[in-house]
């Protein structure tokens, strides 16, 4: 095994050492959903499975809420800390559990999927790491987001760090009240679903929003299509393709690999900003 530094904020940038991986981990690869060594937790893999350097030691899963969640372990860097990685929003392979999920993405003060970590051992889990002196990082993207506030909130005494990745919101008493620390959330530019979704509050922390450009020509030629799909009925025909177009553009962003790319554009932003983006949906 290679060691690392156990330091794991970058004290020039402020961002997690291990983001560029835990986004790979979190977001979803449909390019890589039938490949084997997909490292993305939207694809179901099995106790002992090798992803992308970490060796894949337990799975918990809650069929009636839909909380679905994998342990891995690095067997590259001893310095790795042992992550719990939470799905977001359904499984794209195989595709299921979307109607099990919907009243956690729509409701931020549901807790159904905390529940279900408590009750099907990932808290267990969480703890014994704690004692055994190896605590956890907590990572999800979207709904797997929420659900990683949520326990970084309740159960802040016993995780490293916790990361979020364009997460869907939670309870503003729970994001107001939350005493968590090392807490890193990253939203895409332009990102609009993790803010319509439950209009939701975020715990504090260190907050990212990311791209691969920054604001370039492209970026705001798909931002003209996404202000277009809202105009009048009176172009009732132009507006259904423009609102297709315009799924797509923002359902690409709130997926899109944006760490792993060349020199990506990374900026923090302080909470307040953070509040104005949340209320605006980043219109």
């Amino acid at each position: 095994m290679t060691t690392i530094k156990s330091d794991f904020c970058d004290r020039k940038t402020g961002r997690h050492s291990l983001d560029a991986i835990y986004e790979k981990f979190a977001k979803p690869q449909l390019h890589d959903t039938f490949k084997p060594n997909n490292p993305s937790i939207y694809v179901r893999h099995q106790e002992g499975e090798l992803v992308h350097g970490y060796q894949v030691e337990k799975v918990f899963e809650d069929f009636k809420t839909g909380f679905y969640a994998e342990v891995r372990s690095s067997i590259t860097y001893a310095n790795h800390a042992p992550i719990l990685v939470i799905r977001g929003y359904g499984s794209w392979y195989p595709f299921d559990r979307v109607l099990e999920d919907t009243p956690d993405v729509f409701m931020a003060k549901l807790e159904r999927q905390l529940k279900s970590a408590e009750t099907v051992g990932a808290i267990d889990w969480l703890k014994q790491q704690f004692v055994n002196g190896n605590p956890a990082d907590v990572i999800g993207e979207s709904l797997g987001g929420k659900v990683a506030q949520q326990i970084a909130a309740k159960y802040y005494n016993y995780i490293r760090s916790t990361v979020t990745f364009n997460a869907l919101g939670v309870c503003e008493k729970l994001a107001k009240n939350s005493t968590a620390t090392n807490v890193f959330h990253y939203f895409t530019l332009g990102e609009r679903y993790a803010f319509w979704a439950n209009r939701g509050d975020y715990i504090p922390g260190t907050t990212f929003v990311i791209s691969q450009k920054g604001r370039n020509w492209w970026y705001k030629i798909e931002e003209a299509i996404v202000r277009m799909a809202s105009l009048d009925e009176k172009f009732r025909k132009r507006r259904v393709l423009m609102v297709m177009l315009a799924q797509w553009i923002l359902l690409n962003r709130h997926n899109a690999i944006v760490l792993n790319k060349k020199k990506p554009v990374v900026v923090q932003i302080d909470r307040a900003q953070l509040q104005i983006f949340r209320k605006s949906r980043f219109t």
